[in-house]
């Protein structure tokens, strides 16, 4: 009677830690996946874009886009505020979805404001480039823009033409 129940113990035990490896394999490969297929320009994007350009260009961009960060840098921390506030008033009773809409239309303004004087500065710095680097930094960018599951997944075959149909025949007499 003990072998049974210590089969079965030992059973149970291997399934269940198949289980658990396999659904923290599953989080780690989705939120992997979810990260990648974000074609939002994410922190680091533009550094990440800028790293086969000769040195000299390379560190010009970083130093340009550490300035660009700090003239942005109150502004966002204001649009932050905004959000937070607005996310945190929901709670209150005396808030209205009026009150909350417009501090979170105002926290996006501001972030649009952000990411144009940043792309702007670097559209400028990215002009002034001789052509081959233009064409890297060009490469870059598209690499650090595109989904990975764009790159993976290959698009759909085009539906097959369909064949024009036989004349009817005519009826027999």
């Amino acid at each position: 009677m003990r072998g049974r129940w210590l089969t079965i113990g030992l059973i149970v035990s291997v399934t269940l830690n198949l289980f658990l490896i396999g659904a923290g394999g599953g989080v780690l490969w989705l939120g992997m996946r979810m990260a990648r297929e974000n074609a939002a320009m994410r922190a680091g994007a533009l550094v990440r874009a800028s790293r086969d350009l000769p040195q000299p260009d390379r560190r010009n961009m970083r130093l340009m886009l550490r300035q660009a960060w700090l003239a942005v840098k109150a502004p966002a921390e204001q649009s932050r505020a905004l959000r937070l506030d607005a996310w945190g008033s929901i709670a209150d009773p005396a808030a209205t979805a009026a009150q909350i809409k417009q501090k979170l239309a105002q926290s996006r303004q501001l972030d649009l404001a952000d990411r144009t004087t940043v792309e702007e500065r670097v559209v400028d710095y990215a002009l002034a480039l001789p052509p081959a680097d233009r064409k890297i930094f060009a490469d870059g960018m598209l690499r650090v823009l595109t989904p990975v599951r764009a790159v993976i997944v290959k698009p759909p075959a085009p539906p097959p033409a369909i064949a024009p149909a036989a004349p009817a025949k005519p009826p027999n007499p």
